[in-house]
């Protein structure tokens, strides 16, 4: 039986498997509404921002951020429907970023009033390249006498998220 070896030619090398990276984040987010949101759905400008405290295992990161901003008709009473593709750049605090494409959004607004924005997606570029992300944020109801009268300018809520 003749090897690749013995026809003097080397075998190639595994393909290397790819990065392994753990990281799971609990923090906030801030959005913030040009105009302010009433109960009239409107085009509304909204940026955000999102701050974590993070561990990892296998990474030095400790904490996180980002910020981004998108347009659309929102009000006070309904969930917005998020459209397409979200891309977001997450900054780490050892100078490495994870561009993250949210494919899935889904946001529910409980009886309560409280929205709940589940995000599922892929880091397409950066630190995790590969792997699997989910990103849930909670807003608290936002104040009904705001929506019915001047509009609420802000929000802010609690933020988790898994890179695995």
């Amino acid at each position: 039986m003749l090897t690749l070896a013995g026809l003097g030619i080397a075998p190639q090398a595994q393909a290397a498997s790819a990065q392994v990276t753990d990281i799971t984040c609990l923090g906030s987010s801030t959005e913030n509404y040009s105009p302010p949101l009433t109960n009239t759905t409107q085009v509304v400008s909204t940026s955000f921002t999102e701050s974590y405290s993070c561990t990892s295992l296998t990474t030095s990161v400790s904490s996180g951020n980002t910020s981004s901003a998108r347009v659309g008709s929102q009000n006070c009473l309904l969930s917005g429907t998020p459209t397409g593709l979200e891309i977001i750049t997450y900054v780490w605090n050892n100078q490495n970023a994870s561009t993250v494409a949210f494919s899935d959004v889904n946001v529910v607004r409980a009886v309560n009033g409280t929205a709940t924005v589940t995000s599922t997606g892929s880091v397409i570029s950066g630190l995790g390249v590969g792997s699997n992300v989910v990103r849930v944020i909670v807003i608290p109801q936002l104040s009904l006498t705001a929506c019915a009268t001047t509009g609420v300018s802000s929000a802010t809520g609690t933020a988790t998220l898994s890179i695995l």
